[in-house]
Formats: structure tokens, sequence, C-alpha cells
């Protein structure tokens, strides 16, 4: 602790220009935290920084990154000196750094010293003030801006002198202690506790007469330089030298003396703390802020507060000097019992006509204590007696739990999340799976029930998917852990996704308001007001999490009449029952845990107004359907979907209730009318296609406005699945009932699906003719005329006639790009890539391709996502690229078999024979093991492949390939002047 030294492997080395040891003390000042580059720039330049200081900083600190870390492999991230959002910090140990060795030191002296290991305590705090060898951290004394650290590290050092003055005096040890201690009044006239230990250490030298002399010039020193007397202290020490009171002579030295006793009756733990380190450390840390005196742990029943809290005590209470207490509030029903269970837990005695509250603030008026105070949220009015007692007690610390704040000023909250879960697409390989808190508590959990329970690649996805259905919350893990005794992790996962009530009580030593998932979130339940209570069961209405609008929309309220809502929104946060963020898109929502929203729809269920609720919601989801359907064909295509993404496990079950005895056929039609084109973009339609096909076979009285769409829209979801009969008879009466009710656009759409389905059926002829026909409807839409052209363009390539597919699909290209429709603009790509295969040209085809591929990530959707792939492993085959061909149609093919997407006879016949050429060029068993390979892959890691082939193969070409091959779009109409849309 003086002049910058820098030690690595052992040896000594220059830390070099100036800036950079202003870099490295600044760090190692406030070592293990963040540091923001602007705090580091202001610390080098002052007010007189260079014109791009950024880049100088990063120099400094690469250049010190080298010196402190020598050994670091290249490109492997620093972990010495890490770069954080916004700033960097110097990651170092308490042995690493003399500053941590130092607090280190005088923690571990005055833990001993409160044990009663005086000699011990002293030898710490001896080896904390040798660590001073001078000014610390010489380089930053100048500079303003580190004055007040610099000086409170001053005045720790000192401090550390005087209280190991204090231990020694009391180990006996007072005639080794004169001299340095005239040295210090000398230096430090001003520090009246160097004057007192230097005259108790005269007077028990047997130096009474010098021990009044300096109680004089004490006085003197403080009265003609400060212009006070001496204080309290001193002038009673006085009183008893001149009495030569026995109370001032020397202890015994046996290096034990207790001087107060510790508290510490913290519950043993039952289990580990499993998932939660960091969340511990966090806690602890907060303790650091300046001020911090009162935190409260909040969150939802089940995360695991009281765990937690329980963890951080046993942490925070080792450095507090009087130990720490715990109290448990959860038995109690009236706040007027709270200063008794307090006190009683304090070991305060119930003495007769004292106030306890006055008793308890008495009792830790002059003690650092932690006290943790478990459950608060059903005591809240209990809050003055928290406030007593921080006011009265400075050095006390208060650990809350609750499911809500307890709304003080001097408060700081620790929201508590559930534990982290891993990603499900793409998955974790089973030794990363393991090591996510959610996953890591499940099987630990599980292995105390079922000793074999081990996670491998057979069961990772049930694990991964079970720790989500639970919302990683720990009580539900653990409930649900525990039924491993009886039934596998999929009969589990099975009887979860039906509902979370099928976890059954589990422990007999858990509080009766744990033992279920239900019982929990109805300990919450019970304290809302009767308002907070419908908008909580209201809510259960919801699938996901639904936006302010939403709330409004199925309490009945106008959109504007947002304020009711807002306040008894606020008031269920509070009670951590649901959660407020915004969206990316900007928009307010509402969440909830699964548990807790089941909780919800149970108790709306019960309510008068439940059916009116499922009305009104499935009301509200489809005007937003009307109202964001029609920008999925356009520019806004990206904002379309993601917004009705967002939606659409609320979409789907206002779709099912609408389609429910109860619903409304008008509505359930209109979901499905405008609904169906999304389900196209994201490929997954099974269960929807059954839907709308009971739906339409039951709705012949509905007006031709809204069957029309639907049946045009189930008809393309029949197509999808492959069900090509079904698909050709509903599109015929989508045409027919389009006629009557005079939608001529919809007429041309439903002609240009009809020709689709006839080309698949290889009949060419009708194919041609009804997209000709489609083409030529005056009243077709920009979007139907690209879909007819794209049918031409595919006949002539089936039929050989490779340059008129050419020109077809270029003009193709060009009539979609404008429309700003990126699934259309993709498909007419690829198929331009197809032709342009055909005539050999390669590299342009790749760079179609991946433009293609570009626009479908861009949008999001998976619909033809697998059959951009299946051409580009096409093309992968003919430039010799086989092995990730195969890959890539075995990860197509896994795809379409789970969602029941088939090809269509001109496309198997295309993917067989390019299967056949992969196996020739290969052989059978480099083909079988890419194959598996590839088959054990989801669509979302095997385009993470594609994209990293990519970028390897292009890095090995100084620049693009490839001919030009479509036209300028400059006397195209532009998108503004379009209705991209198949009909209005």
């Amino acid at each position: 602790m003086g002049p910058l030294e820098v030690v690595v492997n052992g040896a000594p080395v220059a830390v070099g220009a100036a800036q950079q040891r202003i870099v490295l003390e600044c760090l190692a000042l406030r070592a293990n935290s963040v540091v923001s580059s602007d705090f580091l720039i202001e610390a080098v330049w002052g007010d007189h920084p260079p014109a791009k200081p950024g880049p100088q900083l990063q120099v400094y600190v690469a250049n010190l990154r080298r010196l402190l870390d020598p050994d670091r492999s290249r490109g492997v991230a620093s972990q010495r000196l890490a770069s954080r959002p916004g700033g960097y910090v110097l990651g170092v140990t308490d042995d690493e750094l003399d500053l941590l060795r130092f607090h280190a030191l005088v923690d571990a002296g005055e833990l001993a010293v409160q044990a009663g290991a005086l000699a011990d305590g002293a030898k710490s705090l001896r080896e904390a003030a040798k660590l001073f060898t001078g000014s610390v951290f010489p380089d930053l004394a100048d500079i303003e801006l580190f004055r007040p650290e610099l000086d409170k590290l001053e005045e720790c050092r000192l401090d550390v002198y005087q209280d190991l003055i204090e231990v020694e005096l009391a180990l006996g040890r007072h005639g080794a202690l004169v001299g340095d201690l005239q040295s210090l009044v000398a230096n430090h006239p001003y520090r009246e506790r160097f004057w007192a230990s230097l005259v108790l250490a005269l007077y028990r030298s047997d130096r009474q007469a010098d021990a009044l002399a300096t109680c004089r010039e004490a006085r003197r020193v403080f009265i003609e330089e400060l212009g006070i007397d001496l204080g309290p202290r001193l002038r009673q020490l006085e009183r008893l030298v001149l009495q030569q009171d026995v109370s001032l002579n020397a202890p015994a030295a046996d290096g034990h003396r207790r001087i107060k006793q510790r508290l510490d009756n913290l519950p043993a733990d039952y289990t580990p703390l499993i998932g939660r380190e960091s969340e511990r450390d966090a806690l602890c840390s907060l303790y650091l802020t300046e001020g911090c005196r009162l935190v409260t742990v909040t969150g939802p029943g089940g995360t695991g507060k009281t765990r937690l809290a329980l963890a951080a005590a046993r942490e925070l209470g080792a450095r507090m000097q009087d130990g720490v207490c715990w109290v448990n509030l959860a038995p109690l029903t009236q706040t007027q019992q709270v200063p008794g269970t307090i006190a009683a837990a304090l070991g305060v005695e119930d003495l007769a006509g004292v106030d306890t509250v006055k008793a308890v603030t008495g009792f830790l008026r002059s003690r650092r204590l932690l006290l943790v105070l478990d459950n608060f949220e059903q005591l809240e009015e209990a809050w003055p007696v928290v406030l007593d007692m921080l006011t009265a007690a400075p050095g006390l610390r208060i650990l809350t739990t609750s499911r809500r704040p307890l709304g003080l000023r001097a408060e700081y909250e620790y929201e508590l999340e559930p534990l982290a879960l891993p990603p499900l697409d793409p998955p974790l390989p089973p030794p990363l799976l393991q090591e996510v808190p959610a996953v890591k508590l499940f099987l630990i959990r599980g292995r105390a029930v079922h000793p074999q329970f081990r996670l491998d690649s057979n069961n990772a996805a049930i694990v991964a998917r079970l720790c989500h259905r639970l919302d990683g919350l720990p009580l539900a893990i653990e409930l649900a852990a525990a039924q491993l005794r009886h039934r596998s992790e999929r009969e589990l996962l099975n009887d979860l996704e039906v509902s979370l009530a099928a976890l059954p009580a589990a422990f007999r030593d858990l509080p009766d308001r744990q033992r279920t998932l239900t019982a929990t979130i109805a300990w919450s339940y019970r304290l809302l007001s009767e308002d907070e209570r419908q908008l909580f069961d209201q809510l259960g209405v919801f699938a996901a999490d639904p936006t302010i609008a939403a709330v409004n929309s199925v309490r009945g309220l106008a959109p504007h009449a947002k304020s009711a809502t807002e306040d008894l929104l606020t008031v269920l946060a509070h009670h951590s029952l649901l959660r407020r963020y915004t969206d990316p898109t900007g928009a307010d929502r509402v969440s909830m845990l699964q548990a807790i929203r089941e909780f919800a729809r149970d108790h709306l269920s019960s309510r008068g107004d439940a059916a009116t609720v499922w009305c009104r919601h499935a009301q509200f989801y489809l005007r937003l359907a009307e109202a964001v359907s029609p920008q999925l064909w356009g520019q806004d295509q990206v904002d379309a979907f993601r917004l009705l993404h967002a939606d659409a496990p609320d979409l789907r079950r206002a779709l099912l209730w609408a389609t429910s005895p109860d619903g409304s056929t008008d509505l359930a039609l209109g979901l499905v009318g405008h609904l169906w084109h999304y389900w196209e973009l994201t490929g997954d339609v099974a269960e929807q296609c059954e839907i709308a096909l009971k739906l339409v076979a039951c709705a012949s009285d509905a007006p031709p406005s809204l069957t029309a769409p639907a049946l045009s829209g189930t008809a393309t979801l029949c197509w999808l699945l492959g069900r090509r009969e079904e698909a050709a008879a509903l599109h015929e009466r989508s045409r027919q009932v389009f006629q009557s009710a005079g939608n001529y656009q919809g007429v041309a759409w439903a002609t240009m699906c009809l020709a689709t389905q006839a080309a698949e059926r290889d009949d060419t002829a009708t194919a041609k003719r009804l997209a000709e026909e489609a083409l030529s409807l005056p009243h077709a839409s920009p979007r139907t005329r690209v879909a007819a052209l794209i049918i031409l363009s595919l006949l002539a390539h089936y039929a050989g006639d490779h340059a008129q597919a050419l020109d077809l699909c270029r003009e193709c290209v060009e009539r979609a790009r404008p429309l700003g429709d990126r699934a259309l603009l993709a498909n007419t790509l690829v198929n331009l890539a197809d032709s342009i295969e055909q005539a050999g040209d390669y590299d342009t085809a790749e760079q179609l391709l991946y433009e293609a591929l570009s626009e479908a990530l861009e949008l999001g959707g998976q619909g033809n996502l697998v059959a951009y792939l299946e051409s580009l492993a096409d093309l992968y085959v003919e430039q010799h690229r086989v092995e990730q061909a195969i890959r890539v149609l075995a990860a197509a093919d896994a795809h379409r078999t789970d969602r029941g997407h088939p090809l269509y006879p001109a496309e198997q016949r295309r993917i067989e024979s390019i299967l056949t050429k992969a196996r020739t060029e290969v052989g059978p068993i480099p083909f079988g093991l890419a194959w598996a390979g590839g088959h054990a892959l989801t669509l979302t890691q095997i385009v993470n492949e594609v994209i990293h082939a990519k970028r390897k193969h292009e890095s090995r070409q100084q620049e693009p390939h490839g001919k030009q091959y479509i036209r300028s779009t400059s006397d195209l109409p532009k998108a503004k002047d379009l209705n991209p849309a198949p009909w209005s």
C-alpha cells in the first residue's frame, strides 16, 4: 500500500507511462467493479482530453492486458482485465491486491476480537497496518476526482492503527506503545482516540504525572487550535487518572476476552443453495452501497426468497460485529405481534412496564448486527417497527423477504427472478445443459428420489422443456423432481402440459403455504382487495403477455381509460403476482408465471362475468388480426409478423374459444380468414388446419365476405399438409363464394391457387390454363400476378424449357421486389436460382439463394425456409460440397416429418435425384453418417451451420462472381402505388 508495484509470475514488472499507471490504479482502487470508460477518460485527461480519447484508452487497456496476463492465448478474452458494457473491470482475489488484502485482514481482525481471540485479532490488524509502505496510489493523489476515496482510505489506515493500539492495550502491552503513540499524536493532533490511548498507556506504565500532563497538552491543542474543549471520553479519563481508578489497571494478558456475545440463530441448511450463487453475491454487495441499511428481497411465491436470504445472511453475518438474528414472521397474523417476536429472537427480556419497541431499539442501539425478517408481506403495517429500529441503531442492517416491498425511503429492493432457463432452439448439449441453474436444480432434486436419474441426449430436450413449463420456479422444480420417484420425465411433462396442478404436495417439512403451488399463490391472493382480485382473475383469460390495451378490453374499458387499470396492475406487481415490461415494439405488456396464470384462470371460471370476459378477449384479438394481417403482404411485413407472433398464444386461445360451443362462428371465420397467412409463414399449421376444416364444414349460413377468406385460408393450410384433394375442393368453393360476394380480386387469387393444385397433380395443361386465366383477370392483385407467373415458370422448368423458365423467373423477381413481401421475394429468388443453376452459373445461383435465406431470416418465419435449404443442398451437390448437402437435406427431412409438410411429386423426384447423386459421390457409409448427423439438427441449427459455411466459403474468394440476371425495376410501380394483399 504505497507506490504502485506490479508482480507477474513472481517477478516485478514496470508499468510504463504515467497515464497507463493512472488507468491501472483507478481500476485497482475499484477492483472487481466495472469502471466506466468515461470515468477513466476524466481520470487520465481531466478537462483536456484528446480529440479521440476512446481509442487511446483502448491502447492503454491493451498494454495493461499484455502486462498483467502474459500467458493469455491470442483471441481469448482477458479475464484479468475484462471488458464490460460501458467500461472495464480488474478481476483480482484478496491475495492478489494489497488493497483487498488490507480489507480482508481488517475483517479477520475484527472477527477475532469479537470472538475474544485478542492476540489473533492484533496479529491480523498488525499485518494490515504493515501493508502501508508510503503514499497510497501516488499517481492519483493530485487528481481531485479521487480525493474522497483516498481520504477515506487514509481514515481507514488510521482507524486500523487505533484499533490495533486498543487491542494491544487490552492485551497488557502498554509499555511498548508509548513511543509509537507519542509520534502518532504529534502527527495527528486532532484525533482524540490517539490522545486517550497515550494517556492510558502512560498511566499503566506507572507514569501518572505524564498521563495528566498529556491530558493538559491535549486540552491546550484542542482549545487553541480548534476552539473546542476535550471530548467526554478524555475528560472522564482525566478524572479517572486523578482518582487512580482501578478500572484503568491493565487486564490479565491471556489474549482472550469476550467483549459482547454474538448472536447467531440462523436455521441450519437442509439443502444446498443451487443456481443462486450470483444472486447471493449481488444481494450481499448491496450492503456495500453507501447508506444501504435495509434490503427487501421480493418475488413471487416459490422463487426461493427465504433460501436466498438464509445464504446471504450466513455470509453477511460473519462480517457483523454482533452477529446475525433470524426472525420468522410467517406464523404471525397481527402486526402487534411483530415487536415481541423480534425481542424474543434477540433474547431481549420482557420487562414489565417497558415498551417492547423501546426495549428492542435500546438493545440494538450500540450493536452492529444483521437482522433478518422473513415473510413480511402479511404484516406490512408493521413497517414503523422497522423504521424505529433503523433510526435508533446506526450499526443495524436489516434484510427482509416479502412478496411486496415495504415502501420505505431507506429500502433497497432486490427482485428475485426465477432460475435461468436453457434455450430450446438451438438446444444445448447435455454437458452445458446440466450447468443451467433451473436444470441443475431439477437434476439434483431428481437424484434425491431417483439416484440413477441422469441427463443424456435422450432426455435432454424433455428436461429443458420441463424447466420451461415450470417457469424456472424453484418450488415448482422441486415439487416436479419429486415426482420422478413414480413417473418418467416424459410422463411428467405430458401431465404438466395439461395443468401445473398435477404437482401434488411432496414435502412434509415445508410450511403449509408452500406445500403446493396453489397454496403458495393463495397466500398472496388472500392479501388482495376485491377490485384487485377481480382484475387478477380477469388476467387468467390470457395465454401469454397481453398489452395494456388488451387488458382494458377484457375489462370492458375504453382504450384511453388506463388510469384505473394502471393503479391495479401496480398493486398486483407489488405483490409479485405479475411483471410489467416494454416489448421491442414499445408496447407495455403484463407477464405472469404460468402457475399464477392458471390459478387466475381457475378463479375466473367461478365468476359470473367469465363468459363476457372470454368474449371480449376473442373480440379484441379479432380486431388485432383485422388491423395487422393485411400488413403481412407488404413493406411492413416484418413488424406485422413480430406483432402477431408476440400475441400468437392469445390469437390461438381466441380461436379455440370462438369454435367452442359458447363461441361465435362469425368471429372464428374472421380469425381464420385473417390469420391463415401468418400461420403459413410460421410453418406451424397442423392444429389450425383441423380447427378450420371443422369450422368451414358447418358455416354454410355465414356471410360470403367472411366465408370466402376462411375457405381460401383453410385450403392453403390443407395444401401445406399435403391434403391435395381437400385443398382443391376448398379453393373451388372459395372461388365460387368470392364470385357471389363480388370480390373479383379473391376470384383471381382462388384461380391462381387452383392452378398451383393442378401443377402439383402434374396436370400441366390445366395448370397453365388457370394460371393464364388468373393473369388475364383485370382485378388480379400484383401478388396474384406474381404467383401466377411463378406457376408458369415452374411449368416451363419441369418441361425442360429453361430459357423461358429463366425469363419468367427473372420477371417474378422484378415484380416481387417492389411489393416488400419478403416471403414472396424469397420464393422468386429461389426459383430464379434453380433456373440459373440449370445454366451452370453456380456462383450467381448461390448468391440468390443466400439472398432468399436472408429475406426469410429477416422475416423470422420458418414456413418456406426448408424449401430454400433444399435448393441450396442441390447447389452444394453440384459444387461437390456433398457432405454439407446431405446434412442440410437430412435436417430438412426431419423438419418436414415433424411438421407434417410433405413434398409434392415433382419436388419429391427432385430431392430423390439430389440424394442419389450425393450417395453415389460419397458412398453409403459417409452418406449414412452425414444423414444421421443432419437428421439430429433443428432447422435453426442447420441454418446456423449453413451461414457459417457461407462465411467460410466467401473468405476464400476475393470478390463475388456471377452475372447480373435481374433488370432494373425503375420502370415498375412503386410500393406506395401497390396494394400487395391478394384481395381487399
